[in-house]
């Protein structure tokens, strides 16, 4: 897959944003020194003080606007949040999964994630899977779950939200 000039700017933003967070640990451009990075960073920190840390990291590389944005669309317009995140993603974070699409209106296939085929499995789980469901959680007011496959590096996110599963629970 060759990367677009978008996905290059969105791959440096990011990078950014992680060294902000955790330093820099990897001399190697693009992809390959985020995926070092994130091999060190597992090995180096707590689940707990690494999910804080790439919590950050999110927050920086989304900026307040987009996350304020992110989460008015959630509150005030929710049957509009799933399909404004599901469609949104593919341009927006193929710089770092690749190939993804929408499967419906709440699901989302990741063909073969990149960030996995560089950085492995256990950076997969630990340092996108885990921060990532605690990120749009917490963040977005988005219940999303992440599924990926280690055996073929394919990911499904299925989104809900938080004021969808509060409703049924208080039935």
């Amino acid at each position: 897959m060759e990367d677009s000039w978008l996905d290059r700017w969105l791959l440096e933003r990011f990078r950014s944003a992680h060294t902000s967070s955790f330093g820099k640990l990897s001399a190697r451009p693009g992809l390959e020194g985020l995926a070092e990075e994130a091999q060190e960073v597992v090995r180096s920190y707590s689940q707990e003080d690494m999910q804080q840390r790439i919590f950050q990291t999110y927050r920086a590389f989304f900026t307040s606007p987009l996350l304020g944005f992110i989460r008015l669309v959630v509150r005030i317009a929710p049957n509009l949040a799933h399909p404004l995140l599901i469609w949104s993603t593919p341009l927006a974070f193929r710089f770092l999964v690749g190939k993804s699409e929408p499967i419906a209106q709440n699901q989302l296939r990741i063909g073969r994630c990149r960030f996995a085929e560089q950085a492995g499995t256990e950076a997969c789980t630990r340092a996108c899977k885990l921060p990532t469901e605690t990120f749009f959680r917490e963040a977005l007011e988005v219940e999303l779950h992440l599924e990926p496959n280690h055996s073929t590096l394919s990911c499904t996110a299925e989104l809900a939200l938080l004021t969808q599963i509060n409703r049924r629970l208080q039935s």
